[in-house]
């Protein structure tokens, strides 16, 4: 039991609170009763060109239709924050006109008239930028692609891997034991016909190139692929990208090195 002072202006705050939330309630009310008739305002502009383009934290299912890489350069994100500057050269270079040879026999022949004539590494910007416009083009996340560039590369376009041996295996310029696989996604030259020399010296070129083998084995185009190959498996076609195989233990491997980064986002902080 309280005193009747402090009991007064218990019940008075009480009556002050229960009256400004009538006041804001009414108010409320009053501005609804305004906007009822009015137009809705336009849905916030989220950064895409149509229902084609990949948003945030989703890829476009097989059979999509895809942007093209002009549509996604009008809305990739332009914060100009470029967290790997020795990346400048690279990403503010572009390959001119490009004409690439057939793919290997191994792909379905969809690829070579839909994906192969629309590689062309058209774009400059940040890393990230660059990043952002391959995934819009391909279909896939965004974070998907920074994620398997930073298990690569550290999202560096200099980097060089895969060393081999066999000179039948060097790329023009190289004695073995020479690197294989170029630039921010590792495309290994030998595998992706006409990719080298561009692969290394332009970061758009490379990330065009290999998100558009990857799309080729979301599809379903990989024809040698069994063991469960289906289109629509990303993390399988991740593990494929790698190895060059279905599932196996290096594409397993692969695959847990990416959802790694993937779950870090260490790029936030570089």
């Amino acid at each position: 039991m309280c005193g009747t002072a402090s009991c007064g202006a218990t019940r008075g705050s009480a009556r002050g609170r229960a009256l400004r939330r009538w006041v804001v309630t009414i108010s409320a009310l009053v501005a609804v009763a305004a906007c009822a008739d009015a137009p809705a305002p336009p849905p916030p502009d989220r950064g895409v060109p149509d229902q084609r383009v990949a948003s945030m934290g989703t890829t476009l299912p097989p059979e999509q239709p895809l942007p093209t890489g002009a549509e996604c350069a009008q809305h990739v994100p332009r914060t100009g924050r470029e967290q790997r500057p020795a990346n400048a050269a690279a990403n503010s270079s572009t390959p001119g006109p490009v004409s690439l040879p057939a793919w290997h026999d191994f792909w379905d022949p969809r690829v070579n008239t839909e994906y192969v004539p629309r590689i062309d590494g058209n774009f400059t910007g940040t890393t990230d930028e660059i990043l952002w416009w391959g995934a819009c083009k391909w279909g896939f996340d965004v974070d998907f692609v920074r994620a398997m560039a930073a298990a690569e590369t550290s999202w560096y376009q200099h980097k060089v891997g895969d060393y081999e041996q066999d000179p039948k295996h060097c790329a023009a310029g190289y004695q073995a034991p020479c690197p294989t696989s170029f630039g921010i996604l590792q495309i290994k030259h030998y595998f992706r016909p006409g990719s080298y020399p561009a692969s290394q010296r332009h970061t758009a070129f490379n990330v065009d190139y290999a998100l558009a083998g990857l799309r080729g084995c979301f599809q379903g185009w990989v024809t040698y692929l069994a063991d469960g190959y289906r289109p629509g498996d990303l993390w399988g076609c991740a593990g494929w990208h790698y190895s060059g195989e279905w599932k196996t233990p290096p594409a397993l491997g692969y695959i847990s090195r990416v959802q790694a980064q993937l779950k870090q986002k260490p790029w936030l902080t570089w």
